[in-house]
């Protein structure tokens, strides 16, 4: 009887192990990210969420961050429209439909931030370089945005007021130069 209960014991008890194990993730992007970006992370899905929404397009865990990489590097695209499954207005987007779109790279154990643009509108179209497929992920080719208002490098004509101003958004090409990215008008 003794005999019995110590082995019902100890398999409960790796039973247990394995059931704790198998509720972690065993590498999460999200959970290697900087506290303030979890913290960002989070606080968009939970606004979205307060929002009266299809709840289950909100995201969790991983889903929702783009991977890739860039230059060789581990990165993640972090699009608040991705996180939320939409641009909500107020939430994940602006009254605009502006969202602050976020680019990290791991710059050997730091995540660092290479992008951030608060001006992107619509969708955002990724592409890879052909045929560089590694374990860590497809290798970052562009990113053909649309900027409501642009830069120095992708300027937008100015407009009357903030409705004509979405019609003067212009798409330009995002690429990593190996330093930083460089934009271009298309």
């Amino acid at each position: 009887m003794k005999k019995t209960i110590l082995i019902a014991t100890a398999l409960t008890a790796s039973a247990h192990a394995l059931s704790s194990a198998a509720a972690q993730p065993s590498s999460s992007v999200l959970q290697s990210l900087p506290a303030e970006v979890q913290k960002y992370i989070e606080e968009t899905r939970a606004s979205c969420r307060s929002v009266d929404i299809d709840t289950l397009a909100v995201t969790s865990g991983d889903d929702g961050l783009t991977q890739f990489l860039l230059g060789g590097r581990k990165a993640v695209l972090i699009d608040p429209i991705g996180l939320c499954g939409g641009c909500y207005k107020g939430y994940s987007c602006s009254n605009r439909g502006t969202r602050d779109v976020r680019v990290y790279a791991l710059f050997g154990n730091a995540w660092r931030m290479v992008l951030s643009n608060d001006a992107i509108t619509g969708d955002i179209f990724l592409s890879y370089v052909p045929g560089k497929y590694r374990p860590g992920g497809q290798e970052f080719n562009a990113l053909v945005v649309d900027l409501f208002i642009g830069n120095k490098e992708c300027p937008t004509r100015r407009a009357g007021s903030m409705s004509e101003q979405s019609w003067e958004a212009r798409s330009c090409l995002l690429r990593w130069n190996g330093k930083k990215f460089t934009c271009r008008p298309l």
